[in-house]
Order: structure tokens, then C-alpha cells, then sequence
């Protein structure tokens, strides 16, 4: 089918900007196979409208007509960078795909599917269903049992920091327990979430994530708060 014909769907209650749409880019770069395990879904009886995989579509349509052919390799090689994976195969690949998806402006039909046999309580369901995360990721899994870079992948953990866990065993026999219990309370992070605004989410990460790295980002803000506040 050719690209032009799927029509983005205006009533999609998903977006995605900027940096999520970047990690969009560099997955499907690195794994266009994937594309006919997840299909684009659209409905012909409405002018092949998407109604799941318009982030997927607005990927391909980029890819179709933003990137030069002659940079194609260097892109897809540094979405690899960036997802930590190192595959000539997979490259040549991803080469091949895109370059005739360049040339003929056309997609697999391995990679859509019409649903224009359901109902339409059944269509706006499958819309909802198709963007809504359910569950929660594991992060202590993620971190040791994943040779992943979470970030690029766009797995976010929304906390600013973790409260680690007190080992109270330490108490065991002890007879100056008040003295003890101050010292662990003491040495005890916690955390305080933040909420931004979509846009915004992204360059605060990355801010944080940098000072983060440089000291105690908590004592920053909060000196930061503190001074905003003496000058009211």
C-alpha cells in the first residue's frame, strides 16, 4: 500500500514529540522486522484512516522523505549506537527495507491490517486498547537482568529518586536502639515527585540526569526553592 494513502487518524488521543519521537525513529530503524508483529490497523471504510500505529505511520513517512538516501546507513547506525546493539547483519537489513521504502513510497502488507469489519463501539475500543499501557515496568528486573539503556528505550522512571531499603537487622542485640535508629534514619533518602507538563518532561530529565551526576541534585532544588522563596 502506498504511504500517502493511510490517513493519520486527528482523533488520536496519543502524541508523541521531540525526543519520544526520536526513540520511535531509532527502534524502528533498528527493527523494521518488528513492523508485521505489530501492524498499523486502519479502516478502509473510513479512507484507510489509522486507528492503531499513527506514531508508526508518521515514522515511516519521515523516513520516506525526511532522511536522504545517502545518509540512510549513518542513521540507522547510529539508532543502533544508541539502543546499544552492534549488527552488520541487521544494518544491511534495515538498509535494504528502508531503501526500497524510499524508492516506492509503498509499505509491506505484512506490515497493516483493515478492520473494517467491526463495529464501530469495536473501532473506538480498539483506539483506546492500543494506547493504553497497562502495569508498570520492574525496575530492579530492567537493571539487572536488561543490558538496555532504559532512556533510549523510553522507559522512563518517574521518580526523581529512590528511597532505598533500611536493613533493621543491624538492631539485632543492640541495647542503644534510640542512637542506632537515628543514625539509619539519617542516612535515608527520600523522594518527592515531580509532575511536568508533556513538553516539558524531556529537557527536565535530561537536566537532572546531569546534575545528578555532578552532586546532591536534591540540595540544589531545595536551595533553589529557598531562595525563590525569600525573595517573595
Amino acid at each position: 500500500m502506498k504511504l500517502k494513502d493511510l490517513k493519520t487518524n486527528k482523533n488520536n488521543p496519543r502524541i508523541l514529540k521531540d525526543a519520544r519521537f526520536k526513540k520511535l525513529l531509532n527502534k524502528i530503524l533498528v527493527y523494521p522486522n518488528l513492523l508485521s508483529k505489530r501492524r498499523i490497523t486502519y479502516d478502509s471504510s473510513q479512507y484507510n484512516t489509522v486507528l492503531g500505529g499513527n506514531m508508526r505511520l508518521l515514522t515511516l513517512n519521515h523516513i520516506s522523505s525526511k532522511i536522504k538516501n545517502k545518509d540512510l546507513a549513518k542513521e540507522i547506525k547510529t539508532a543502533q549506537d544508541k539502543l546499544g546493539i552492534d549488527n552488520e547483519m541487521m544494518l544491511n537489513n534495515s538498509l535494504a527495507i528502508f531503501t526500497e521504502l524510499q524508492n516506492s513510497k509503498e509499505i509491506s502488507n505484512e506490515w497493516i491490517q483493515d478492520t473494517n469489519e467491526l463495529s464501530e463501539d469495536e473501532k473506538q475500543a480498539f483506539v483506546l486498547i492500543d494506547n493504553v499501557n497497562d502495569g508498570e515496568w520492574d525496575f530492579d528486573i530492567l537493571a539487572n537482568e536488561w543490558e538496555i539503556d532504559t532512556y533510549d528505550w523510553g522507559i522512563v522512571d518517574w521518580k526523581i529518586d529512590e528511597e532505598p531499603e533500611v536493613d533493621y537487622s543491624i538492631l539485632d542485640n543492640e541495647n542503644d536502639l534510640d542512637g542506632l535508629m537515628s543514625n539509619m534514619t539519617n542516612n535515608v533518602k527520600k523522594a518527592i515527585q515531580i509532575e511536568f507538563d508533556l513538553d516539558d518532561y524531556e529537557p527536565a530529565y535530561e537536566l537532572v540526569k546531569f546534575w545528578r551526576e555532578q552532586g546532591n541534585v536534591g540540595k540544589m532544588i531545595l536551595n533553589f526553592l529557598q531562595s525563590e522563596k525569600d525573595k517573595l
